[in-house]
Parts: C-alpha cells; structure tokens; sequence
C-alpha cells in the first residue's frame, strides 16, 4: 500500500464544518433508518464541533425535513419515504445527543444536498470559506451528496469517515449491503477524486496544528 499523503492543511479561517441531519430518526430504534453506532457518531461529531467552535470555524447544523403536507419531497415522494422526515414529527428532530451552541447557524433542506435550495453557499462565500468538514448522516445519501456538491462547486472536501454514518442496506434485489462495505466503498472512491478521508482525531490535530502555527507567527 502506498503511503498516505496529506492533502489538505485547515486554515480555521477560511474552513467550516457541516453537521448534516444529526436527527432522530436516525437514533431511534423503531425507526427505519435506524443507525447501530448513532452514538458514536455523534460523540464525534460532538468533539469536532467543539473543536472547530473553539478555533472560530462556524458550524453549520443542518436539518433534513418536509411540509407536513408533503408539498415539497420531490422525486423522494417516488420511494415513499418522505413521512420519516415529516416536520412536526419526532423523527424529524435533533437528537439530543447533539451539542449545538449559539454561535452556530441552523438551517433546514428537502434535498440531499445542503447546497440545493439553502443559503449555505451564500454563508460560505461571506466567509470567505474554501473548505467544509463534512459530518452527518447518512453517510450514503445526504453527506456523501454534499461533499460531491462541494466539490463541484470547488470547495476543499474533508469528509470525517468516523463523523459519518448510516444504516445498512436492505436487499432491493441486488443483496444487502452492511454499512461498513458501504463505508468502505464510499470512502475508496470519495478519496480518488473528491475528498480527503480522515478521521475525528486527525481533523481536531490540524485544526490545533495550525492553531499553534498562528500564534507562532504572532509571537515571531
């Protein structure tokens, strides 16, 4: 195996994290889409916000939801899974497990995506930002959406491989597919060509990293 180069250093002033869909409905145990290691996940995101929010990089909390009416699912009305994230709904809440602060900007979506029809990009050229942290759920529709968005869109990817995460597939006719292969296979081909890969631990060391840079350069 080739050695792992780095390939993005965080400058904390021109980086935001995105903290996609951390809702209910994919904590709770009746739910669907319920993912295994929520908790986890979100203890990670948890330590990476903090992290980011401590070092002046603006968190973005982003909610998934619908109309109650259901007037504005789009195409994901064909799949029938559109009441899961119905506002109103339990389902459709932050988890608690989430720490958010005030400094923090909210926002709701009804795409995969958090840049279609949201004011995210909008922020990000105000802040003059040219690389996101993306974190989330689910790892295999709306985070890796929005890390492909981005790039399209010529942002610095960084996608956190253990601030992501999902539920494993069902079997629609081509197998099941348990969520670390489906982890292992996003992660391989987000790597070649859209992001880089890290984990937690790695993304809070280049945020402190460069953080000691700058105020080396203060002192000197």
């Amino acid at each position: 195996m080739s050695e792992k180069k780095n390939l993005y250093d965080i400058d904390v002033s021109r980086t935001a994290m995105l903290v996609i869909d951390a809702q209910r409905v994919y904590a709770d145990p009746q739910s669907p889409l319920c993912v295994s290691d929520f908790s986890g996940t979100i203890a990670n995101i948890n330590d990476l916000a903090a992290a980011c929010r401590g070092n002046s990089i603006p968190v973005f909390v982003i909610k998934h939801v619908y109309d109650p009416n259901e007037r504005d699912v789009g195409r994901l009305g064909d799949f029938g899974l559109q009441g899961l994230w119905k506002k109103g709904t339990d389902f459709a809440e932050l988890d608690p497990r989430l720490t958010t602060a005030e400094s923090d900007i909210q926002f709701e979506k009804t795409r995969f995506s958090s840049f279609t029809n949201t004011p995210l990009e909008s922020y990000l050229k105000s802040m003059n930002v040219d690389t996101v942290i993306v974190t989330g759920f689910m790892t295999q529709y709306c985070s890796v959406t929005a890390a492909r968005h981005a790039h399209d869109l010529d942002y610095r990817v960084i996608f956190v491989s253990d601030a992501n995460d999902g539920p494993s597939l069902p079997d629609t006719g081509f197998g099941a597919v348990p969520i670390e292969d489906v982890k292992r296979i996003i992660h391989t081909t987000l790597s070649i060509g859209v992001a880089e890969i890290l984990d937690t631990r790695e993304v809070v060391n280049r945020i402190v990293r460069q953080e000691v840079r700058a105020v080396g350069g203060a002192a000197g």
